[in-house]
């Protein structure tokens, strides 16, 4: 009974997160809107009450400026989300709980119910992983055409950020996106450098750090710009090439590696959900330990090793 009660208590709380974050989550989309169809505010005498905070606003004010929260903040940022860093946490803190909760219901056993609330912890990082892979790719994809765009309007005698708003209205997103918030960022009163660093380090692509160092070291030397970036612009197109093709070949064996690193932990849960006392013998105290721990870290090393064999720096 007292596990029943558990469980039931566990599967309230994840619950309870999830719509805590999705809630909060919809009223950020509509934040604008709200302030401007917001009435005249009401004198100080008869205004009311504030209400609490919620969850995950307590939750930001106390991680604070944390590596932590700097972390997944820049994670958030680069994939393009509205969700805060609480929001998020508590997402995949409710993911993971009701993983437990879950496993825990199917198997009868606790173990079963862990591994299944490591997934349910692990899957919020792959979907905002495959979403900010997602969107560099495309930013990088658009890269040859925002420095045709980037050198054709600097030989037409426009300035740098004079470019920037050009390449902001007339490229698709998130080209453009990303370029809004290098404006928005110099008008703020950062430096066109800083702005520039910055939006390196949201969209992690190696072709744009080699444009953005050419700038910066037009900027202290002087010299063509114009003339620098359709040299940089030949040889981004070749890189692109060259590296669609290795992913082509590669392909396969990329597939084949994620899908033998998944494998052993699908088979592993799917048998502890259907015959939990049989699964349960490699994890009795003593010597049958190693299986489980050698096979873990086997699996991880193989994973790792197949990535560098198929690594080829372009």
């Amino acid at each position: 009974m007292k596990i029943v009660l558990l469980i039931t208590l566990l599967v309230f709380i994840s619950v309870c997160c999830l719509f805590a974050a999705f809630s909060r989550w919809v009223r950020r989309v509509n934040e604008v809107q709200l302030r401007l169809a917001a009435p005249v505010p009401v004198p100080i005498a008869t205004a009311k009450p504030q209400r609490a905070r919620p969850l995950s606003d307590q939750l930001n004010r106390h991680l604070g400026g944390s590596s932590l929260a700097m972390r997944v903040e820049r994670q958030l940022t680069a994939a393009d989300t509205n969700l805060t860093v609480g929001e998020y946490l508590l997402i995949q803190a409710g993911c993971a709980v009701l993983g437990l909760a879950i496993g825990w219901i199917i198997s009868g056993q606790f173990v079963g119910g862990l591994l299944l609330a490591m997934g349910g912890g692990l899957l919020p990082n792959l979907l905002l992983a495959r979403r900010r892979a997602k969107r560099s790719k495309a930013f990088g994809d658009q890269l040859p055409d925002l420095l045709s765009l980037l050198v054709g309007s600097l030989r037409a005698g426009y300035g740098l950020m004079h470019a920037c708003r050009l390449i902001q209205q007339e490229m698709p997103d998130p080209m453009a996106i990303e370029f809004g918030q290098v404006i928005k960022e110099t008008m703020l009163g950062y430096s066109v450098d800083d702005a520039l660093d910055h939006l390196v380090e949201r969209v992690n692509n190696e072709d744009l750090e080699l444009v953005v160092a050419a700038i910066h070291i037009q900027n202290e030397v002087g010299g063509s710009l114009a003339e620098v970036l359709a040299t940089i612009s030949d040889t981004v197109r070749e890189r692109i090439k060259f590296k669609g093709d290795i992913q082509a070949m590669t392909g396969q064996q990329r597939m084949t590696g994620w899908l033998l690193t998944a494998l052993p932990f699908v088979i592993a849960t799917g048998m502890m959900l259907l015959n939990p006392s049989y699964m349960m013998g490699l994890f009795q105290p003593g010597l049958t330990l190693i299986i489980p721990i050698g096979a873990v870290v086997m699996v991880v090393v193989g994973n790792l090793v197949m990535r560098w064999i198929m690594k080829i720096e372009v």
